[in-house]
Formats: C-alpha cells, sequence, structure tokens
C-alpha cells in the first residue's frame, strides 16, 4: 500500500469515529424537541385557521354503532319536528332527522355530515331528499347518493317514534 491509500483510510476512520462519538448536550436536544413543538403547533393553527375552522373527520361516515338517543318533542329545541316536512339537526350526534310528509308522519335520520367535504346537509321535503348546499351532491331519503360530486352515501340511522310521550329515539 501506498502513503496516499494509508491516509485515505486513517482520514475514513477518523471519520466514523467521529460520527460515533458524536453526542447531543441537554440544552441542544431541548430547543430541538421545542422547535418541533412549535411546528407541530403553527401546522395545526395555520390548517384550522386556512378554511373555516373545522379539520376534516379523516373517516367520515365512520359512525362506530355508538349513535343512540332519545329526543323529546315537546322540547322547545326539537318543536320543528312535531311538523311534517321539518327537519332537525343534532349536532352533537352529527345526526339530521327529518320528518316525512307523508300520511304517517315517518321520521328518516341520517348522517348530518355530506360524505363529500363534510358540510351539513339540507332536508327537502318537496323531493324527499337531503341536499349538499356545498357543491350540490344530493342523496336520496336512504342515504345513497343521486347526484356527485359526493360518491359515499350517508349513513341511515333507525328511528322509533313513541307517540304516548311524544318521543323519537335514533339509533344504529
Amino acid at each position: 500500500m501506498n502513503e496516499t491509500s494509508n491516509t485515505n483510510i486513517d482520514t475514513i476512520n477518523s471519520i466514523e469515529q467521529n460520527k460515533t462519538n458524536q453526542t447531543i448536550d441537554r440544552k441542544e436536544f431541548m430547543k430541538q424537541v421545542g422547535l418541533s413543538f412549535g411546528a407541530i403547533m403553527l401546522m395545526n393553527c395555520l390548517q384550522s385557521c386556512g378554511d373555516g375552522g373545522d379539520i376534516p373527520d379523516p373517516n367520515p361516515t365512520n359512525t362506530t354503532g355508538k349513535v343512540d338517543f332519545t329526543i323529546n318533542l315537546n322540547d322547545a329545541a326539537n318543536a320543528a319536528l312535531k311538523t311534517k316536512g321539518n327537519y332537525l339537526v343534532i349536532k352533537a350526534q352529527n345526526v339530521i332527522i327529518a320528518r316525512v310528509n307523508d300520511t304517517n308522519g315517518t321520521f328518516l335520520a341520517v348522517d348530518s355530515r355530506c360524505t363529500h367535504e363534510q358540510t351539513t346537509i339540507n332536508y327537502r321535503s318537496s323531493s324527499n331528499d337531503f341536499y349538499c348546499p356545498n357543491h350540490g351532491s344530493t342523496f336520496s331519503s336512504t342515504g345513497a347518493v343521486t347526484k356527485g360530486p359526493a360518491s359515499l352515501a350517508l349513513t341511515r340511522f333507525n328511528t322509533s317514534f313513541d307517540a304516548t310521550n311524544n318521543t323519537l329515539r335514533v339509533f344504529a
């Protein structure tokens, strides 16, 4: 071996040894952690300020089967459902309940969030369907897509009306 080869090998060995011996002191570590945390928080703040403040649900149609609640139609907040053709959005459960304009006053309940971009939908009694005011998607009374851009059906829920107590149960 010549002298140049020995020098190159020594340089490589020295570099490798320096790499394995490198450590970071506590102050530098905390600085890096702080910068990383700050960057994450900044991204979340910017995202939530960008388009109305809502971060979309990553799995919008997943209701996990936990929808099960009862509302009293005698309560002023639920009075819209006393009239056929009206609807009510229960934001806490992301459910829209409509009272169909038929002789029985049937109740319909589906997920209140359009499967396209999570906009709260409306019920249209004249056509007995659900309409997204954001991009014009429509859904049948069963939640099936009848016009896009939405491509996934709304989750439909069961309803049970107790005429004696004037209560409506909505459940999966």
